[in-house]
């Protein structure tokens, strides 16, 4: 008999593989509530109604992003504890908290710990015309936040200041974007604060800029750790000197075997023009990097083997050098938190989820029309070595896990639709291992872990 997940299957004690350890800890939440009315959706309402000189306007953003972060982390444990999938969660009115509009898929890097390494990604930038109708669908949704990449580096999409301000004319009230800053000029600095620009996340793996070039090394021409500094540092000054709030800034390393002794040098690097400083636990991505010293694995070994474990359970080392082992699995939050949209039109329903193996529908007809075209030609590339596939030679290409109806969805269907509540009701009934695409699926905050004390790694 199937009986409806517990608070204690829904997210009791989970925890999460990004630990902010700056000197400098500032709070994002507060620091959006405090400067609402920099916002720029918030100046286009006021405008639009010709003033708020009471502040009830204001007050109504940021009683909505306040449920909306309330909402991150809420509605998962909510709906997984009241088993809210299909009609029953339809019936909850709640629309996707955030919308990943994948603006390019192309990167200039060849990060030996990414995805790209080992699936095939198209080098591709979406369609503007398709973006603009996702961003119109998101706002008439209801949808408070939107992310405007993916796989691939935003900033190689001319459109992407077009985009941003689209969105906040719109009502969007967090705009976000995940960047490496190789081209994180001082113009298109400029330009994506005078757009809205909410949130930027940098992505920096290094606490020295010999570990960091190893890290991130370029595809199309060499990638430096002097220059992307600077560009960081640049966006701060520009930023500061335009007066404006936002974007807030969070920079993020992942921890390996190598970066993992230099997360102080990493936090001085960055204390004074970042405004959360975070180290993020790495995850099998294909590039197989080691992410513990070898006394460190053979605590793992032992631990595995004290608990009668596979020698393939997934273990952790996070930032104050804590180790654990996977001893059971949580339903994911994803399904019910977001919507990644590729650059083709493809709909995916988790950020883990490189190759969109699990499409849950189509919101453009180019993916309906090419199929795995891109896929195929870079996979090809990537064989022949051609220039900027050197270091991706052992691409393959995505496995195809789910056949949603080809046919062109608005984003409010496939919220709704059968493909993802399928995926919902799997997990709320504790059967995550028997969705194909999350049976090994290396995201941490799916896990339940335990925490190794011994030298032994007993419990």
């Amino acid at each position: 008999m199937t009986t409806t997940p517990t608070t204690a299957d829904t997210g009791a004690g989970r925890l999460y593989a990004i630990q902010g350890r700056g000197r400098r800890p500032v709070d994002r939440t507060q620091h959006m509530l405090d400067h609402m009315d920099r916002n720029r959706a918030y100046i286009h309402a006021r405008e639009a109604k010709g003033g708020d000189p009471d502040g009830a306007l204001l007050e109504q953003f940021r009683e909505r992003f306040r449920w909306y972060r309330k909402g991150w982390r809420g509605l998962p444990a909510e709906a997984y504890q009241r088993g809210l999938w299909g009609e029953a969660f339809k019936a909850h009115g709640h629309p996707p908290l955030c919308v990943d509009i994948e603006s390019a898929s192309v990167c200039d890097l060849a990060c030996p710990f990414c995805y790209r390494q080992w699936v095939a990604t198209p080098d591709k930038i979406m369609d503007e015309a398709l973006a603009m109708r996702l961003i119109d669908q998101a706002a008439d949704l209801g949808v408070p936040s939107m992310k405007f990449n993916w796989r691939g580096e935003p900033l190689l999409n001319p459109a992407l200041p077009r985009l941003i301000a689209h969105a906040k004319k719109r009502g969007i009230i967090d705009t976000l974007i995940n960047t490496n800053a190789t081209e994180l000029t001082e113009a298109k600095a400029r330009a994506l604060i005078e757009a809205g620009l909410d949130h930027v996340i940098y992505s920096f793996d290094g606490g020295s800029a010999k570990s960091y070039n190893k890290m991130r090394p370029g595809r199309f021409g060499e990638n430096t750790f002097d220059q992307v500094y600077a560009n960081i540092r640049g966006f701060a000054r520009v930023r500061a000197e335009m007066g404006s709030p936002f974007p807030f800034t969070k920079i993020q390393m992942i921890l390996t075997e190598e970066t993992f002794s230099e997360q102080d040098s990493f936090f001085s690097l960055f204390d004074e023009v970042i405004d959360d400083v975070s180290v993020k636990a790495y995850t099998e991505r294909g590039g197989k990097l080691s992410d513990v010293d070898p006394d460190t694995r053979a605590r793992v070994e032992a631990a595995l083997a004290d608990r009668g474990l596979s020698d393939d359970t997934p273990y952790w080392r996070d930032a104050d050098g804590n180790l654990m082992v996977a001893v059971g699995r949580f339903p994911c939050e994803q399904p019910y938190q977001r919507l990644m949209i590729a650059q083709d039109g493809r709909v995916a329903m988790c950020c883990y989820d490189w190759g969109v193996e699990h499409p849950v529908g189509y919101a453009g007809v180019q993916a309906i029309d090419e199929g795995d075209k891109e896929y195929t030609h870079i996979a090809e590339r990537a064989k022949e070595g051609g220039k900027g596939f050197e270091l991706l030679k052992n691409v393959r290409m995505p496995r195809r896990l789910n056949d949603p109806p080809k046919v062109v969805q608005s984003l409010a269907e496939i919220w709704h639709g059968s493909a993802v509540n399928e995926v919902r009701r799997m997990h709320g009934l504790g059967k995550v291992a028997d969705v194909a695409v999350c049976t090994h699926c290396p995201f941490k905050d799916t896990y339940r872990w335990e925490k190794i004390t011994g030298a032994s790694g007993a419990g």
